[in-house]
């Protein structure tokens, strides 16, 4: 064969991989995402100065959704970075489950420190029960999924009541929280094992000892209150997220709140949040059947 012939070859060949990537595959992502509803940049509250992008929502629906339980996601980025984000494979996974997939994003430190994010959070989740019915979403249903330092808020709003309660609220509205691998529900013990984080840390909750302990989830668990049931989700190559869950999980069951705790060994403290959603992926089976188990119906 000539030299000539084989430079038309592969030619042909990287004209056909061009054409695949400019045309083939967009169509196929139409066709995966054209069941789905998009609403964009919804704002659940305003405070003066703050770009609005702060205290914003995104919302995916089905296209025909009608009381779908409803997914609540909270970022992590160790309360100093992190965004709502945009379409990603765990809410397709979502919604092709039927459910309403909610993205919140909360103010940043150093801007702000603790406790405004909690703030910001619950108000959120106020702004969903009140208006989620008009997107398809069952308010009654309500699941708080938060990753890092998004498991830290949402575990928090669920075991202080103060934050819901001062908005005219109950922890009630909170149908279960899903924590992927927060290693913060006691922060002392984070701040301790993490060292080198401590900069980030003192940026979100400052240097008093006594305020970690107040913005920590596990002091507020005691027998008669109103917190929801848990799903505890931890990495398997962080050892401090392992200790924190395991002592959270405890003292929940002590107390008598239904708790189930899955260990996620074979991934990472990224990859739990990142591979959420894609084919085979055994942490999100576990998120749908603990749904399953105690959505109102």
């Amino acid at each position: 064969m000539s030299q000539r012939s084989t430079n038309n070859q592969k030619l042909l060949i990287l004209l056909f991989i061009i054409f695949v990537l400019l045309f083939v595959l967009p169509v196929a992502a139409l066709q995966e995402f054209k069941e789905i509803k998009i609403f964009k940049d919804i704002n659940y509250t305003g405070i003066k100065g703050v770009d609005p992008k702060f205290t914003s929502l995104d919302i995916y629906t089905p296209i025909e959704s009608k009381d779908c339980p409803v997914i609540v996601f909270i970022h992590g980025g160790t309360w100093i970075q992190g965004d709502k984000g945009s379409l990603s494979k765990k809410a397709i996974a979502f919604i092709k489950a039927n459910f309403v997939y909610v993205s919140i994003n909360y103010r940043l430190a150093p801007d702000v420190e603790y406790p405004l994010q909690a703030h910001d959070v619950a108000k959120a989740i106020s702004w969903i029960y009140d208006h989620i019915s008009n997107y398809g979403g069952n308010p009654e249903n309500i699941f708080l999924l938060g990753h890092s330092a998004g498991g830290h808020l949402a575990a928090l709003i669920s075991t202080d009541e103060h934050y819901l309660k001062d908005l005219g609220y109950s922890t009630n509205i909170i149908r279960g929280v899903i924590g992927l691998d927060s290693a913060a529900y006691h922060l002392p013990t984070l701040i301790e094992r993490e060292p080198e984080n401590n900069i980030l840390f003192e940026m979100a909750f400052g240097e008093n000892k006594e305020i970690w302990e107040k913005a920590s989830p596990i002091n507020f668990v005691r027998k008669g209150k109103d917190i929801p049931p848990f799903l505890l989700i931890y990495a398997g190559d962080r050892e401090v997220s392992k200790e924190v869950n395991l002592a959270f999980a405890k003292a929940l069951e002590s107390s008598n709140y239904p708790i189930v705790l899955y260990p996620a060994l074979d991934k990472g403290h990224v990859s739990i949040e990142r591979d959420l959603g894609k084919i085979g992926d055994n942490t999100i089976e576990k998120i749908f059947q603990f749904v399953k188990n105690i959505e109102k119906r």
